[in-house]
């Protein structure tokens, strides 16, 4: 199936039959997908961890109420040990890429600092990991139901 419709800012939900543990049940946003492939968050898979450990491992503090006890997700098993921050648009920090008018992705340590200490974006989802598709991946896949 060839490159014809980007589906950046769109969700990509789970068949049912889908038998890949790392994408069974779940719900991704698509932050970027282009001719090279494509890269997405799922948002759907909270892990037992809070923001606070995170924080805390980065030797952040939280200053914001609430702010430790924010879920982290399983955003993709590709980079578990890197974190994703959707948040919405009107911020931006070193590392962050606009996917929509009102939504962004931030992937740098300003981000979680901003957050904690109450000046970041109030609408955000961490994640640790992401999705990703090599070139033609994602298309090949979905003309499968796969």
């Amino acid at each position: 199936m060839p490159f014809s419709t980007s589906l950046t800012n769109h969700l990509l939900i789970a068949m049912p039959g889908l038998q890949d543990p790392n994408f069974a049940r779940t719900v991704t946003y698509i932050c970027e997908h282009t001719e090279q492939g494509a890269m997405g968050i799922v948002i759907n898979r909270p892990l037992d961890v809070k923001l606070g450990a995170l924080l805390d491992q980065l030797e952040i503090a939280a200053v914001r109420p609430g702010v430790a006890d924010t879920p982290v997700y399983q955003g993709g098993p590709v980079q578990t040990d890197r974190g994703f921050v959707l948040h919405t648009a009107g911020y931006s920090y070193d590392s962050t890429l606009s996917i929509t008018p009102d939504i962004s992705v931030t992937t740098s340590r300003d981000i979680l600092e901003a957050i904690a200490g109450g000046e970041g974006p109030d609408q955000v989802l961490i994640a640790l990991g992401y999705a990703g598709w090599g070139s033609g991946q994602l298309e090949q896949e979905m003309s499968a139901n796969a």
